[in-house]
């Protein structure tokens, strides 16, 4: 088993500083096959018979959305611009999504490579985030050691505190900020500071321990050289946004803003939302350090109640009253995910939140990015609890001898990360 009090520094490196339960991990291995890590969407269906968009289902087996979308699109002779989804899926795995093509009239499946797309009906406008409910995740962890009861007994122990707690901490998953090289919100805090050309040489040119040392040496090379004709020609064909925006720069070697702008607006915007998501992980963990639950509401909270339609700030006189509605589940303890139009909170609550941004060295009013204005962000609230109930089998491991395999089943609702849970089940460094 592995121990619950030593966080990984992959994780302290993206703001996740703690665990939520005490139980002992299991460590493992996951995606040892692609057919380990299974995701479906779930939506409140809304077909019609008629209507602009088709609705397709497609299922695909080790595929990146955005290439499968390129390819759709060749298939089907049409510009990628009429495919939209809800949202962006993991490649080394098994997913279900559902996507709609403007114009178009399916009467059959298109397959191809391990792509396969069923017309399931009609709708009057796209699919978009917005619609998303969550995802159902089957994921199988393995060449776990340890007897098979000692297992059984320590994922156990995490599903039952997860249960007493309502939950697991909301935290921005590693995907977030780059799986084999998180750098993102890296990139995303030179861009908050001002700085475009610490900005684009992160991403350019710092390596990191996972990468093949190929790449290691090359990304060194143009950090210290700056030569970034002889960096063209040595990075792989495969790291293409580095290949575009190298290419920018051998022609215009000081013109940092137009290497960052080779990237699409919603890349460069993903690097912000990084650093945002690094300091909602920092703040949530220090909430959790400072012993606040996560299903209770305390002085200065904000807490979400749908049934009122708004935002409520706990205070002495209606602190009992809020508790209430967040132990029934109608209501959701909210922190900032900060940005330029922030409101911190009160009390308690919010002098985390300062403390947070203030050991950060960061000012709300940064997030305008004078220096690049289209990826100003203004924030938004996220819920801190992730509501989960989680499943699981335990049995021999058919592909490692001597060792057992754990299969987890659980749903999230969107915006939820299934490495927030796995991390609590296997507490080690996820691969």
């Amino acid at each position: 088993m592995t121990d619950a009090n030593t966080v990984p520094e992959s994780d302290v490196t993206v703001g996740m500083m703690v665990y939520l339960t005490a139980s002992g991990g299991i460590g493992g291995r996951i995606r040892q096959r692609v057919e380990d890590f299974v995701v479906n969407e779930v939506y409140a269906d809304r077909f019609t018979s008629e209507g602009r968009y088709q609705l397709i289902k497609v299922t695909k087996t080790d595929t990146e959305t955005h290439h499968m979308a390129r390819d759709l699109s060749r298939r089907l002779q049409i510009s990628q611009r009429r495919i939209s989804w809800a949202g962006t899926k993991d490649k080394r795995a098994v997913t279900t999504q559902r996507m709609s093509i403007d114009s178009i009239q399916l009467a059959e499946p298109v397959s191809f490579g391990t792509v396969v797309a069923e017309p399931i009906g009609r709708s009057d406008r796209p699919v978009s985030l917005g619609d998303l409910d969550g995802n159902d995740f089957a994921i199988t962890v393995r060449a776990v050691e340890g007897p098979q009861n000692d297992v059984t007994s320590a994922v156990g122990g995490v599903v039952e505190e997860t249960r007493n707690a309502h939950g697991l901490p909301n935290f921005f998953g590693i995907q977030r900020f780059g799986t084999i090289r998180p750098v993102n919100h890296v990139v995303g805090r030179a861009l908050v500071d001002g700085d475009l050309e610490r900005a684009v040489m992160t991403y350019i040119g710092k390596p990191f321990p996972d990468e093949p040392d190929d790449v290691k040496a090359v990304r060194q090379s143009v950090a210290e050289t700056y030569d970034f004709k002889e960096a063209l020609k040595r990075m792989p064909v495969r790291l293409r946004y580095e290949r575009a925006m190298l290419n920018h720069l051998a022609k215009y070697p000081n013109d940092f803003d137009g290497a960052l702008g080779v990237l699409s607006t919603n890349l460069q915007k993903l690097f912000v939302h990084a650093f945002q998501s690094f300091l909602f992980n920092r703040m949530l963990s220090s909430r959790l350090e400072r012993g606040f639950p996560l299903a209770v509401g305390f002085d200065g909270d904000r807490v979400w109640a749908p049934d009122r339609g708004r935002v409520r700030t706990v205070v002495p006189k209606n602190v009992h009253e809020v508790n209430q509605s967040l132990a029934a589940g109608t209501a959701s303890v909210q922190m900032p995910v900060p940005g330029y139009d922030t409101e911190l909170s009160d009390g308690v609550i919010g002098q985390i939140e300062r403390d947070v941004l203030a050991s950060a060295g960061v000012d709300l009013d940064a997030f305008k990015i004078e220096s690049c204005p289209r990826l100003a962000s203004k924030g938004v609230m996220r819920n801190v609890l992730l509501p989960v109930d989680i499943r699981f089998d335990v049995a021999p491991d058919e592909l490692s001898e001597d060792r057992v395999k754990v299969e987890l089943r659980f749903s999230l609702p969107k915006g939820g990360y299934a490495t927030t849970v796995l991390r609590e089940v296997m507490k080690t460094r996820l691969g």
